[in-house]
């Protein structure tokens, strides 16, 4: 006795088996989004990977994320602008003229610098490297008007020919070189944060005063501490040039 099966019930037992793996890869699917769903993602090693794989499919994104953090740093910087010297020469021009103590002290406008000229007379006593007392206060405001400029300074001690007589001070090396630190001090202490540079050039630019003004006239510019104002605000070393006779 034979049995034959219909074509079309051969072919519905044959495509049964999609069916049940639809079924299978259904519970599957509902499965994984179930655990996705109870586990916590880590954004930051998820944005780990997604960063490494598109530097390694765009190589060129590297160096522009670069360069352009670079000038974020750059503009997060505060960068301000050295002050005009014509300008600064007005300000302590007037400031130094109304001041009782500091009045004879001099103003000048040099090619990359403005000096401001202090006759140690005025505010030392002979020999020494400590303020006079009535000039303690007149220093304290040159300090504060020079402590808010953003422009570099520097202090250079200067002094005559005469040898120093005082233990402390063997040479005139010594007593200008303590003079200017003790005008620098002044200057950081009101405020001026950036690194001020100083020198004690003793009486080596002596000859470099007016041959034509009196021996004693002389000695009384030689005595004295220049304040270099210069005219970029970058701290870094800067030759310090010969000062203009006045």
């Amino acid at each position: 006795m034979m049995i034959s099966l219909d074509k079309s019930e051969d072919e519905k037992v044959g495509e049964s088996w999609l069916i049940i793996f639809a079924d299978l890869l259904a519970l599957l699917l509902t499965f994984f989004v179930l655990m996705f769903s109870m586990s916590s993602v880590q954004v930051s090693k998820w944005q780990a990977v997604v960063e490494s794989l598109s530097e390694n499919l765009n190589p060129n994104r590297a160096m522009i994320q670069e360069e352009d953090w670079q000038n974020i740093e750059a503009a997060m910087v505060p960068q301000k602008e050295a002050l005009s010297l014509s300008y600064l020469k007005k300000i302590f021009e007037d400031k130094l003229q109304y001041d009782p103590i500091l009045r004879r002290s001099s103003v000048a406008l040099l090619d990359d610098r403005l000096s401001i000229t202090l006759p140690a007379d005025l505010i030392f006593e002979k020999g020494q490297s400590e303020f006079l007392q009535e000039a303690q206060n007149s220093m304290r405001e040159l300090g504060a008007s020079l402590q808010s400029i953003p422009n570099k300074i520097t202090v250079v001690g200067h002094t005559d020919l005469e040898p120093t007589s005082g233990r402390y001070y063997p040479t005139n090396w010594e007593l200008s070189l303590v003079r200017a630190i003790s005008v620098a001090k002044l200057i950081a202490q009101a405020g001026y944060t950036r690194n001020i540079e100083i020198f004690g050039n003793g009486p080596s630019r002596f000859d470099e005063l007016d041959e034509n003004i009196p021996l004693d006239g002389r000695y009384l510019l030689a005595r004295r501490v220049d304040i270099f104002i210069h005219r970029e605000n970058r701290d870094q070393p800067q030759e310090n040039k010969g000062r203009k006779n006045e």
